[in-house]
């Protein structure tokens, strides 16, 4: 008799192979390999050697995948089932722990692996255009398997830790984030040795931390793969490292599974009527911005958490200039204003996208478009009144950012690159959660890395000719007389943008809004 484990296995593998999406994602990315190709051979014109180019690329594009699919396609191994209902019911037939987690997370390795080993034969490409050899290929795609295995196996322990798919996105983005920064800030903070007020155990331990993290990495493996073939180490430490911390959180996954397989409380809001009244309080005049700031977004504890982080943020590059200059009469430099304001940003880019994968489809998961559409508002409206709801979640992000733009706005104004950061920053978010919106109404899990895929693509296409538009308006002011062509370049082309790409784009959601409510 065919156990449960098996029958959980053999159900979601047939269910990726009979679903179009994982499908169109194999087609998308071989259509990438493709343009890879072609940009390798216009660099051949210029006796570069194209093969490095292409592999470089490739690779690249792989870790971007790899680390979206951790906050998007992993994470919601298991709480797919919570958030459905259906977890009980599984243990309830006596699966175990160990089935649940086995069958649903393998399942999607070996999905996500079988693309990763497409990839090999077309790759081999590059040694016939010159600069690679077999042995980096090998070494290269053995170091993004164990690089998948870790990110696949961290995102696991994030769905059975959370209760929801959105928080597991969360964590599973913080971590993720943290990883990739605490490596540039260990470094940083190990170049400040001789320092009076940084003793020398602080320094030396964010060297050894550091060493650490690098050996873990995926990003100075492919470097070191990169630079030469001799002496390459097929499975390097970074290999068996990855390997390892995935079979351990695997482990963790499976321990801590009964713990956190507890139903969602029917009440989070808290049991008291005063902290009901608080956190919940009486529905508003618009009741969409309503529930998804209150039930999708947090609410007001939510709100007053991440303002208090930005806070923390904020203080902390106070603290570090204080302690770098300690007779400043400023209390931010030029430099750590626009660090924070990055940093800031960075923040507020990956809330948006987590917001915009997800919003409209609860609805569509939970069934809840038709009911909306009882409600006596046009569609426009509901989804005017969603972007709203971002907006209010996402305010202690942009009160942060006014706030470093107010205090010091020469440090961004002197900045000869910072118009043309706004434009391209303004049109890379406003185009992915855009296509983050559309494609959850289409795709069941991969809206997330789907638009940012698609956003890669598009990027250097039609943001190139978003510069241009920027620096024929920035000429023409300037033949005219007009002091702020800058940032009349930046209106211009957002202007253009939403005219011709996102306009389309909110047509259709629109559209595909509609055919849902009547299904």
């Amino acid at each position: 008799m065919i156990n449960g484990t098996q029958t959980l296995f053999n159900w979601s593998l047939r269910a990726d192979a009979r679903s179009i999406y994982p499908h169109v994602v194999r087609a998308v990315f071989a259509g990438f390999m493709l343009l890879a190709i072609l940009a390798a051979w216009a660099d051949s014109v210029g006796g570069m050697a194209p093969g490095l180019y292409f592999f470089e690329w490739l690779c690249g594009l792989n870790v971007l995948i790899i680390s979206v699919s951790g906050i998007s396609y992993f994470v919601s191994a298991v709480t797919e089932e919570k958030d459905s209902g259906t977890l009980a019911l599984l243990r309830l037939a006596g699966v175990s722990p160990l089935a649940i987690v086995l069958s649903k997370s393998t399942s999607r390795l070996i999905s996500a692996l079988m693309l990763l080993m497409t990839q090999v034969p077309f790759t081999f490409l590059a040694i016939t255009l010159g600069g690679v050899t077999w042995q980096q290929i090998i070494a290269a795609y053995l170091a993004l398997a164990a690089w998948m295995c870790l990110v696949a196996n961290v995102a696991l322990f994030c769905s059975v830790r959370c209760q929801t798919s959105g928080r597991a996105a969360s964590l599973a983005t913080s971590i993720l984030l943290l990883f990739f920064a605490i490596g540039p800030l260990l470094q940083s903070v190990a170049g400040l040795k001789g320092i009076p007020w940084i003793s020398p155990r602080v320094v030396t331990a964010c060297m050894e931390l550091h060493e650490q993290q690098q050996l873990t990495s995926i990003v100075p493996r492919l470097a070191q793969i990169f630079a030469s073939n001799s002496n390459l180490i097929m499975l390097a430490e970074q290999f068996w490292r990855g390997l390892g911390f995935g079979v351990v959180m695997f482990g963790l996954s499976v321990v801590l599974f009964n713990r956190y397989s507890e139903p969602l409380e029917s009440n989070p809001h808290g049991s008291s009527a005063k902290v009901r009244r608080y956190t919940v309080g009486r529905c508003w005049k618009l009741p969409v911005i309503w529930k998804d700031f209150l039930f999708f977004m947090g609410g007001k504890s939510f709100l007053i958490v991440k303002s208090l982080g930005y806070v923390v943020l904020v203080g902390g590059f106070l603290w570090f200039h204080n302690l770098e200059q300690p007779n400043s009469s400023e209390w931010l430099s030029s430099d750590l204003t626009r660090t924070a304001f990055l940093t800031v940003t960075l923040l507020l880019s990956v809330e948006l996208l987590l917001y915009s994968s997800s919003s409209l489809f609860l609805e569509v998961r939970e069934s809840a478009i038709a009911s909306l559409r009882m409600l006596p508002i046009q569609t426009p409206v509901i989804l005017l009144q969603k972007i709203a709801a971002g907006v209010l979640a996402t305010s202690p992000a942009i009160i942060t950012l006014a706030v470093l733009w107010a205090y010091k706005p020469q440090a961004f104004l002197g900045y000869n690159d910072f118009p043309e950061m706004v434009v391209s920053w303004l049109f890379a978010i406003s185009l992915s959660t855009h296509l983050c919106v559309l494609l959850s109404l289409y795709t069941r899990w991969a809206a997330l890395p789907l638009a940012i895929l698609l956003s890669v693509a598009a990027f250097p296409c039609i943001g190139g000719a978003a510069l241009g538009l920027f620096t024929i308006t920035e000429t023409a002011a300037a033949l005219n007389g007009i002091s702020i062509g800058v940032w009349l370049g930046v209106g211009v082309n957002f202007v253009w943008m939403w005219l011709f790409v996102l306009l389309p784009i909110e047509i259709e959601i629109v559209n595909r809004w509609n055919r849902l409510s009547r299904e």
